[in-house]
């Protein structure tokens, strides 16, 4: 989805020298500085005229079973020495950067945000592919051919453990037409994607939290009050948070996260 006229925030980087690692949350409307953990919403205003107006189904055809194997990234490790082999993940074959897609998730602006921020950054998964012809062709398995994988300029160590057996599928993705008008098409998505705090009966201290975010950012250690604890709930959860809420009338989008600070 594009959003247009949204208020972007200039991130800073984050201070992450405390000696004494604490869960901490941020909640964050409209225009402030990115601190190390955070919950951050931001005001969104309108989608653009021309929005694909879109909706994709997804169906499992078939499956099949593949060796798959454990995928480690790091950048801990991951030097630039002289006999370390690097590779950028532009220069690897297409079947390698559909299976790291298929691995990893396909980041998005905050995603890559949070990467940027970031002083270390360990993530993995299982690499499969479709059929042996595509594996052959595979420059990270059985063995990578690369010490280090460059992703967005950052470089990761790379790691590849023994296969075993996985089910890999293969998905139809048949697109319809779901909105006329872009006004539309933002109804159905904030319908489906987004949560009205009007409606949820926030608390004084609840509507005083969300306010101090809008202006200023607000950001509370563990253990958290009830009130910010509650309103965690009513903006999802943070491993799954709703992507726009509305407050007196006006919707923002929301980037929930915990970290430690």
């Amino acid at each position: 989805m594009t959003v247009d006229e949204r208020d972007a925030g200039t991130d800073a980087e984050a201070d992450a020298n405390a000696d004494s690692p604490t869960d901490a949350v941020l909640v964050s409307f409209g225009e402030l500085s990115t601190k190390s953990s955070e919950v951050r919403m931001k005001m969104t205003r309108r989608l653009r005229d021309n929005v694909a107006a879109l909706l994709a189904d997804r169906g499992v055809e078939s499956t099949v079973e593949r060796p798959g194997y454990a995928l480690s990234l790091d950048t801990d490790g991951a030097t630039a020495d002289v006999e370390t082999r690097v590779v950028a993940f532009e220069d690897l074959p297409d079947v390698d950067r559909a299976a790291l897609f298929a691995a990893l998730g396909y980041p998005g602006p905050r995603e890559m945000a949070r990467y940027e921020r970031a002083h270390s950054i360990s993530m993995g998964g299982t690499l499969a592919y479709p059929t042996d012809d595509t594996e052959s062709r595979s420059e990270l398995v059985p063995e990578p051919s690369a010490d280090v994988l460059r992703i967005a300029g950052r470089g990761f160590r790379i790691e590849i453990g023994d296969p075993h057996p996985v089910t890999v599928e293969q998905v139809r993705i048949d697109v319809r037409s779901v909105a006329a008008t872009a006004d539309e098409f933002a109804t159905l998505v904030y319908d489906r994607y987004g949560v009205d705090l009007d409606e949820r009966d926030l608390s004084a201290e609840q509507r005083d939290i969300v306010e101090t975010a809008i202006g200023e950012g607000y950001d509370e250690c563990a253990p958290y009050s009830d009130s910010f604890g509650d309103l965690q709930g009513k903006l999802g959860s943070i491993d799954s948070p709703y992507d726009y809420a509305t407050y007196d009338d006006e919707w923002y989008t929301v980037d929930l996260f915990e970290a430690v600070a």
